[in-house]
């Protein structure tokens, strides 16, 4: 049975469940500590004797540090190059045309298919497009945080860094009943490739998207949940042995 969560668990951290140092999502940033070297000790006696004139030093106006700095858990999609590129879903159009436009365009994201919405999902990973993450959750999504700004936060630090988000590759589409209880639910394979070794990795997944009514996103399709499964050419994960955990209880 597969685990559960994809793109939705990607709210987080994302749906692979790998750890960064092999082909996982990263858990984010290290920090790095910054200091300032002490200054030396001024004797003062010392300066009230001396016979050497004392003169007032020059002013220098100092560049601000980092202001030119870009920010790294900003967005990526912009204008110009960045939004001519290719589509990170894997598409033949470009992002401007392909899923930039579900990120910046609240009524092609209303009038998307289930389908649209999860390459749009996926591309927004690889773009830092937070507010469409956030926006594309359902509400009873189980991982939804109604603390909106803390949970934007976690997803620019829990951010892809260390992958190319390559290709999402659609396998299956279906819709189920009609009006307000209209389910669809998209089958897909998400790809991508570590930065540094170069591995190429993957993972299938069965997202649920539903409607939250026309108040909520102007109608969209929304990500509800999904099942994670091992995806075609890569390896099944390890079974855990059986044992007992922390509390003498046995577990699987």
């Amino acid at each position: 049975m597969g685990a559960e969560s994809g793109f939705g668990r990607m709210v987080f951290l994302g749906s692979l469940a790998y750890s960064s140092t092999s082909t996982g999502p990263v858990m984010g940033p290290s920090k790095v500590s910054a200091f300032v070297p002490c200054l030396p000790e001024v004797r003062i006696n010392e300066m009230a004797t001396s016979s050497i004139p004392l003169r007032a030093k020059k002013a220098t106006k100092k560049k601000k540090s980092g202001s030119n700095k870009k920010n790294k858990y900003a967005s990526t999609s912009g204008f110009g190059g960045a939004a001519t590129a290719p589509c990170p879903c894997g598409s033949d159009l470009g992002y401007a045309k392909c899923c930039g436009k579900l990120h910046k365009d609240p009524g092609a994201f209303a009038d998307a298919t289930a389908e649209q919405v999860v390459r749009a999902r996926y591309s927004a990973y690889a773009k830092r497009e937070v507010d469409f993450i956030v926006m594309s959750t359902h509400p009873l999504n189980k991982n939804f945080v109604t603390d909106i700004e803390h949970w934007k936060e976690s997803i620019r630090v829990n951010c892809y860094d260390n992958f190319e988000l390559t290709s999402c590759e659609i396998v299956d589409e279906t819709y189920e009943g009609e009006g307000d209880d209209e389910r669809a639910k998209v089958k897909f394979v998400a790809k991508m490739t570590q930065v540094d070794s170069r591995e190429k990795t993957s993972f299938m997944e069965t997202s649920t998207f539903e409607r939250a009514g026309k108040h909520i996103a102007n109608g969209a399709w929304l990500y509800k949940e999904g099942v994670i499964e091992t995806a075609p050419g890569m390896p099944e994960p390890e079974e855990e042995e059986e044992g007992e955990d922390s509390t003498g209880e046995t577990t699987t």
